[in-house]
């Protein structure tokens, strides 16, 4: 069976801590590297939950997380915000686990809060001279803005490239060539993915670690301290730059590249130095005061990623994007909504950040959003999909558990005998990952021809949207950035959407007590007269 962890949010005063949990036993807390996610944790977590209740938590600004709201945080506030979640969470004391931005943050845990990291384990700690910390300063963080043109596309595709063959990634010559080979593409992948959830958020914790003085806190640490790192690690010099003369409380482990081996070493260091005896089970957050709030819910299928605005009493309007796509697109959509009524947008399985369906076909789909439903406690609700998400939103209503009372299907699917969508177009291009960065260029034309005309694939003046003054680009950018977090989703879900009877469908729905509506222009250009 896959390794698999659960996930959370918590929030903090309108900031939202995303994480994932795993495990048994008592608690350990892991922190990434930049511009990563939780996701870069998953291989140590796995390797450590046979041992631990490991929480791997998405630093401000990355993953699901909101960034912190200062100009210029440093290392010392990430770890302050990191003892306010520990909290929240209920974890006293645990031993702490970080690496290179995380291993910093790592470190300034244990000197600001000593009574609640039982050991910090820093895996390729940073330590810069003053002119490397200028020079990555000055050059290492462009900001990474969306423009309609997609120049930024190509740019992030290269700059993730060249991160794992030079350093500093923009040294490209023999200079800065990296003595090893580059990761598989699939990983390539990873780090764009998390490089988009993070946006130009990726940058404040990024100078943090540039700024932070690798050797100054450590004389002063009060708390057990591990400083590691393996032979394959780009920081590994590093070791040789700490003091000659260190606290018998500070240890440095070298380690070879062995995955294996690391882990369990990891693992070692901190059951040699326990924290609290057993790990608090994290429950649904109440959901704060954010316009748009998030969370996971845990269904029989696996967790949904699901996105709420508005009061939480009264009868809410569930929206399914489409595919491509993810919930994210809809936010100004659920705002909107939000000011008359509980709104409501899921993540469609194998989409955005909810799992896959356990198998694939329309059934399981409606099965899935079925128990998502059930999770929220919906009983009676107004429905509205997109595209595919409107084969479904139809399939929910005509046989789901939910007592549907107004059925809105936005450019709905065709059916088998007449196209995949009432315009006729494909779902989408080919998104597998390719070594040119190709499906990124395609992932965004695609995006920005579906909001341009009504087939994507056939560019017409007679079959175009009409858009604001200004390009929404906001709307593209997450369109785009939906499709390539759900691109490994998106066959299966198109073929369940295409095999859709959608006029039996919405006579069932309707026979059930639905007002069905249909409209042809996407969900998120609609007019905010209703819905």
């Amino acid at each position: 069976m896959a390794f698999r962890t659960k996930r959370q949010t918590v929030d903090l005063g309108g900031r939202e801590v995303s994480f994932r949990y795993a495990g048994s036993g008592p608690p350990a807390v892991l922190l990434h590297e930049s511009p990563r996610s939780s996701v870069a944790l998953l291989p140590l977590m796995e390797r450590l939950a046979g041992r631990f209740t490991v929480f791997g938590f998405d630093t401000p600004g990355f993953g699901g997380s909101d960034p912190l709201a200062m100009d210029r945080p440093s290392s010392a506030d990430y770890a302050d915000a990191l003892a306010e979640a520990m909290t929240a969470l209920g974890i006293a004391r645990a031993p702490v686990y970080g690496t290179h931005t995380g291993a910093c943050i790592a470190m300034e845990l244990a000197r600001g809060h000593p009574a609640r990291g039982a050991v910090a384990v820093m895996d390729g700690y940073p330590v810069f001279t003053p002119a490397e910390q200028e020079e990555l300063l000055r050059a290492y963080l462009p900001q990474l803005r969306p423009s309609w043109d997609g120049t930024h596309v190509a740019w992030l595709w290269a700059r993730v490239r060249d991160q794992f063959t030079f350093f500093p990634w923009y040294a490209a010559g023999n200079l800065g060539r990296l003595p090893r080979d580059p990761p598989p593409l699939d990983f390539h992948q990873l780090v764009v993915e998390d490089f988009l959830r993070a946006g130009d958020h990726y940058r404040p914790a990024y100078a943090a670690a540039f700024r932070f003085d690798g050797t100054g806190p450590l004389a002063g640490v009060q708390v057990p301290v591990a400083v590691v790192a393996r032979e394959d690690d780009l920081l590994f010099p590093h070791l040789d730059r700490l003091p000659d003369t260190l606290p018998d409380r500070i240890a440095v482990h070298r380690l070879g590249a062995d995955r294996d081996a690391w882990g369990a070493a990891i693992g070692d260091i901190m059951a040699a130095h326990p924290g609290q005896a057993t790990a608090p089970q994290p429950a649904a957050d109440p959901l704060g005061a954010r316009p748009v709030r998030r969370r996971f819910i845990e269904t029989p299928a696996g967790a949904a990623h699901v996105r709420f605005a508005g009061p939480q009493d009264g009868r809410p309007v569930v929206l399914l994007h489409r595919t491509p796509g993810w919930s994210a697109e809809l936010d100004d959509r659920l705002v909107r909504l939000g000011r008359h009524g509980p709104a409501i947008a899921i993540d469609l399985p194998g989409n955005g950040e909810s799992d896959p369906a356990p198998v694939p076909g329309l059934p399981a789909v409606v099965d899935w959003l079925g128990g998502c439903l059930d999770a929220l406690g919906i009983r009676e609700c107004d429905l509205a999909g997109e595209g595919t998400g409107a084969a479904f939103a139809a399939a929910v209503a005509a046989d789901g558990p939910a007592a549907v009372r107004r059925l809105t299907l936005a450019q709905a699917p065709a059916g088998p005998d007449r196209g995949p969508e009432t315009s006729g177009a494909p779902a989408c291009p080919d998104l597998r990952p390719r070594w040119d960065g190709a499906h990124l260029a395609a992932a965004w034309y695609w995006a920005r021809d579906s909001l341009l005309y009504r087939r994507w694939d056939a560019r017409t003046v007679a079959g175009a949207w009409r858009l604001p003054d200004d390009p929404p680009v906001d709307l593209l950018h997450a369109r785009f950035t939906g499709a390539v977090l759900g691109a490994a989703g998106n066959d299966a879900l198109y073929r369940a959407a295409h095999d859709a009877e959608l006029d039996r469908l919405i006579d069932r729905a309707a026979h059930r007590g639905a007002a069905v509506e249909r409209i042809d222009m996407p969900l998120a250009l609609r007019p905010s007269h209703g819905e």
